[in-house]
């Protein structure tokens, strides 16, 4: 297995957790640089727009900064919403990139959940539309990476004449993964192209998601036969939250609100995660399901990955880098704690 960290750049409001903006982007990069220190394999970056909490507003910017920052650790958008932009545009840009960075771009993409429904009207976009947005995207950016003549697209979305982007990524082909963490549909979309796959890991409560990761992998491995494909052909991409120390029960006292907040927070009148989710909205932190098991010893954790993923396990594992209230120097312990006592002990994973 690979690990990498998560960052999704939420700076809430609140008293007490908030921070300027400048100072807290500046962290956050140089947050990117110790982890690279600490031997992890990736930096993800996700995004939403319009968010009381901030998010990543500037997925290419973000993404420019991080490789410009480090120098070995790949990168890459976890996951860029593509119903959002122009797929030419991305392509250019992920090139860019690709090229800034020595190669060590893995590109990302999704159609954003339908809980965060409100984004598409700021972008003059119809959610209903998100399915075929996708699949023109994924189609016009590979050929833009791959073809070396101009091409002509013509689709429901998009209409298309002589595309051709220049420079080409470094890498040939450029690492693409689609999430696919629910519907058959979706799975068949990703197996059908033979793309790398982004799975149900614990996302934002915990370290491996056990439940819904055994009851995913068969039904991806059967999507895989289906549209002719080895049943173990896909990288498949995971993240999760959990954070390792000697002394769990004093980690959850001082995250427990930070923690419930990041999952249970409200945004245009949703609440976009526990709607997902939940049938019942949490009203305290110990409401989370498994809330026992989001701070962990690093021998519980070993053992959560060994039992979750004992019939298979993803090819990467990215973990949530920071929660509303934590320091980043706090997290880099966490995350300390994690690359040297558990990582070790699970790479043959």
């Amino acid at each position: 297995m690979k690990f990498g960290v998560f960052y999704d750049f939420r700076n809430p409001p609140q008293d007490g957790w908030h921070r300027p903006w400048r100072e807290f982007y500046d962290a956050t990069f140089e947050h990117m640089q110790e982890v690279e220190r600490l031997g992890f394999d990736k930096i993800s970056i996700s995004e939403h727009h319009a968010d009381p909490d901030g998010y990543n507003i500037g997925m290419p910017v973000t993404l420019a900064i991080a490789a410009d920052r480090t120098k070995s650790i790949r990168l890459g958008p976890n996951i860029l919403q593509i119903p959002y932009y122009h797929p030419v545009v991305v392509a250019e840009q992920m090139a860019a990139i690709d090229i800034i960075s020595g190669g060590r771009l893995d590109v990302g993409l999704g159609q954003v959940p339908r809980t965060f429904n409100t984004e598409y009207s700021m972008f003059g976009v119809n959610p209903r539309f998100r399915p075929s947005l996708l699949d023109e995207a994924l189609d016009i950016m590979r050929r833009c990476w791959t073809e070396s003549e101009p091409f002509d697209y013509h689709g429901k979305r998009w209409d298309l004449e002589d595309v051709w982007v220049n420079p080409k990524p470094l890498q040939d082909p450029l690492p693409l993964f689609v999430v696919a963490s629910s519907t058959d549909v979706s799975m068949d979309r990703v197996a059908r192209r033979g793309l790398d796959v982004g799975g149900p890991g614990g996302f934002w409560i915990s370290l491996t998601g056990a439940e819904r990761w055994k009851e995913w992998l068969p039904r991806w491995r059967q999507a895989c036969v289906r549209n002719g494909r080895d049943p173990d052909y896909a990288k498949i991409n995971v993240f999760s939250t959990c954070f390792v120390t000697d002394d769990p029960e004093r980690a959850w006292a001082k995250h427990r609100d930070g923690i419930l907040y990041s999952f249970n927070y409200e945004r245009d009148g949703l609440r976009p995660y526990t709607s997902r989710f939940l049938k019942a909205i949490p009203e305290k932190p110990e409401d989370l399901p498994g809330w026992e098991r989001i701070c962990q010893t690093p021998e519980q954790a070993i053992a959560e990955l060994r039992d979750a993923y004992s019939d298979g396990a993803p090819y990467e594992l990215n973990l949530m880098a920071i929660k509303p209230g934590m320091s980043f120097d706090e997290s880099l312990e966490y995350l300390k704690n994690f690359a040297d006592n558990v990582i070790p002990a699970v790479r043959d994973l």
